[in-house]
């Protein structure tokens, strides 16, 4: 929250919201890796049968024992790579901040590579929410905001998403209602300048003659 501090802000600003990534970003792929280390069990459990059908002769693999070591190598691979996307997730779950203040919405990601997304309340235009069967399942969602200059900053994977969606929508009306009642006055119209009738009427000069 180091970016979010007061130092940040700008005159008259203030931290409305603070949306957090949702817990499931760190072990989303965790659980869908789930149904590989199934299919690998299942393997194991029947490797005498897989060995004896002679499936896999053209790998190397005559024997049961084979199998069950080259299967061995397979889980501890994936095992591997999932410990590493894990951790990498959370360094990245450390790193992301997100804010909503009274003015703009703020996006700050990276590691190596910091990179500060912001757009002003005033420039939004529209605000969308997406949420797959994971997100419905455990409440997280991405809220895309579309602003003016093709800016679309998003919050993805963020906990509760309508109700950051909500409030994005409360600042707007409110920064609305702010600008009515304190806008200047609407200035009033010059007068409409009055056409004179010529001199000449009828086909009659008319002589005007000054007092």
């Amino acid at each position: 929250m180091k970016f979010l501090k007061k130092r940040n802000l700008q005159e008259n600003e203030e931290l409305m919201y603070v949306p957090c990534l949702h817990w499931f970003y760190t072990v989303k792929y965790m659980i869908l890796s789930l149904p590989l280390f199934v299919i690998l069990l299942i393997l194991w459990n029947y490797a005498d049968d897989y060995a004896a059908s002679g499936w896999f002769e053209g790998m190397g693999i005559q024997t049961t024992e084979d199998f069950q070591y080259a299967l061995r190598y397979a889980f501890l691979a994936a095992v591997l790579l999932v410990l590493v996307c894990f951790i990498c997730r959370i360094i990245i779950f450390i790193c992301v901040e997100y804010g909503v203040t009274n003015k703009r919405l703020m996006i700050r990601r990276g590691v190596l590579r910091r990179v500060t997304t912001e757009i002003p309340i005033d420039k939004i235009e529209s605000i969308s929410c997406i949420q797959g069967l994971l997100g419905m399942i455990f409440n997280y969602g991405t809220i895309r905001v579309s602003g003016i200059g093709g800016n679309n900053p998003a919050f993805s994977m963020v906990g509760r998403p309508y109700a950051l969606r909500r409030k994005i929508a409360r600042i707007i009306e409110k920064n609305k209602a702010i600008t009515v009642v304190h806008g200047e006055f609407p200035k009033p119209k010059p007068p409409e300048p009055v056409e004179q009738e010529p001199l000449y009427r009828y086909g009659t000069f008319v002589r005007v003659v000054k007092n």
